[in-house]
């Protein structure tokens, strides 16, 4: 009963986007001036990833925009609050002032799908829009992926809410990842291989904007246990379609690796992605944290010793520091075969050990940050040329010159 209501609010939605909303919008349109600039952030407007640090770019650099106001669109009270108590471009959404704001857009510029929601899509209907996404890898998404596009009632359903809007420009970070990813996978009119913004942070120090929404307790802790000679590992793996987690799926054993990393001088922080929920008793855990796998983690990648990850595309980026990591994939035939398929070659694309048991995982972990063997620098620095054609810290910089010129 619960799906069928859902679908019919979907098939409502879809029809008042189509045949009300985007008729007031055309009808409206030559009343309202585009000049505004726009950032949403993924889900509900959490302020992190790509967009949070070319929002804080466009706000160093706001005297070069010529008056041109930008604005960061959230639905999220906290994110809201906090951006506005420190003087920082919000609007909150929705609202009246949050919905003629999206009626005066020229540049929208979002790194998700799901930002189309509430009628945002339709609302934004002559806005430009750039989709900077959040992240490389070797994942399917969007048109690339089966799931989201395959069937009649996928197709009704993803022409009814504009599912897959067409964007004026996609962000990518090389010609490989442009060729192989991005052109499979959005509705597009130029693809920029700037690279990612959030990827700045790893080449810069931490500014008080970039360190809003982090972890900042645990984050300082890090610190703190580097500069007594320990070594920092960080274990984020990837979000499940079909569930589960390393802890639950019994992929670790949370004591028994206490054990080892305390024996080895060494502490992991945890990082799930952002949407599962979780809550473990973390009592006698001293070697392990949990990260708020709700906020920022880009600032922590430079205090990592070593990665741990499974199919996230994080990994990719921390490529950039030239680190080691460990690819820790338990699940590999069930999540191949019921959460994502891939486009490239997993073995191919991963530049490093693949493990499949705790016990191999202890052994990587003990080789690379132990015993300071690291057999993998050339096939990291193969994929890193490979992935990032530029490693310089100024990707921010580059799509703020392109859109400067633009508006020009």
């Amino acid at each position: 009963m619960k799906k069928v209501i859902e679908k019919i609010k979907t098939v409502i939605y879809g029809l008042l986007g189509r045949f009300v909303v985007t008729p007031v919008v055309i009808f409206l349109s030559p009343f309202f001036k585009k000049d505004l600039i726009v950032f949403i952030g993924r889900d509900d407007g959490k302020f992190l990833d790509n967009i949070k640090y070319l929002y804080i770019y466009f706000l160093n650099n706001k005297e070069k925009l010529n008056g041109k106001k930008f604005l960061f669109l959230t639905e999220n009270r906290e994110v809201f609050n906090t951006l506005y108590k420190k003087n920082m471009p919000v609007v909150f959404f929705p609202s009246i002032r949050g919905t003629l704001t999206l009626l005066r857009t020229q540049l929208l510029f979002v790194d998700n799908a799901m930002w189309i929601f509430k009628f945002k899509v339709f609302l934004l209907k002559y806005a430009k829009k750039i989709q900077l996404w959040h992240g490389i890898g070797m994942k399917s998404i969007e048109f690339a992926d089966e799931k989201q596009i395959k069937g009649l009632k996928k197709k009704i359903y993803n022409f009814l809410i504009n599912r897959f809007p067409s964007y004026d420009v996609v962000i990518s970070t090389s010609k490989f990842f442009t060729d192989n990813f991005f052109s499979k996978s959005f509705i597009y009119k130029e693809i920029w291989e700037t690279g990612y913004p959030r990827n700045d942070v790893l080449f810069s120090e931490i500014s008080d904007f970039e360190l809003l929404f982090t972890d900042v307790d645990t984050l300082k802790y890090a610190v703190e246990q580097k500069r007594k000679n320990k070594k920092i590992i960080l274990y984020a793996p990837t979000y499940r379609d079909t569930g589960g987690d390393p802890v639950k799926d019994k992929a670790i054993d949370l004591k028994k690796l206490n054990e080892f990393l305390r024996k080895n001088n060494l502490i992991m922080i945890l990082k799930f992605h952002p949407d599962p929920h979780f809550n473990y008793e973390m009592h006698n855990h001293d070697s392990i944290l949990f990260y708020d796998n709700s906020k920022d983690v880009y600032p922590l990648l430079k205090e990592i010793d070593c990665l741990i990850t499974d199919y996230s595309s994080i990994y990719m980026d921390f490529l950039l520091i030239n680190k080691p990591v460990i690819f820790f994939p338990y699940d590999y035939e069930k999540y191949t075969s019921m959460d994502r398929k891939f486009l490239i070659d997993y073995e191919y694309i991963t530049p490093g050990p693949k493990v499949y048991s705790q016990e191999s995982l202890e052994y990587w972990i003990k080789k690379f940050l132990v015993e300071n063997e690291d057999k993998f620098l050339e096939e990291r620095k193969k994929i890193l040329n490979l992935s990032f054609r530029y490693k310089d810290g100024k990707s921010s910089e580059r799509i703020f010159e392109k859109i400067i010129n633009r508006l020009r």
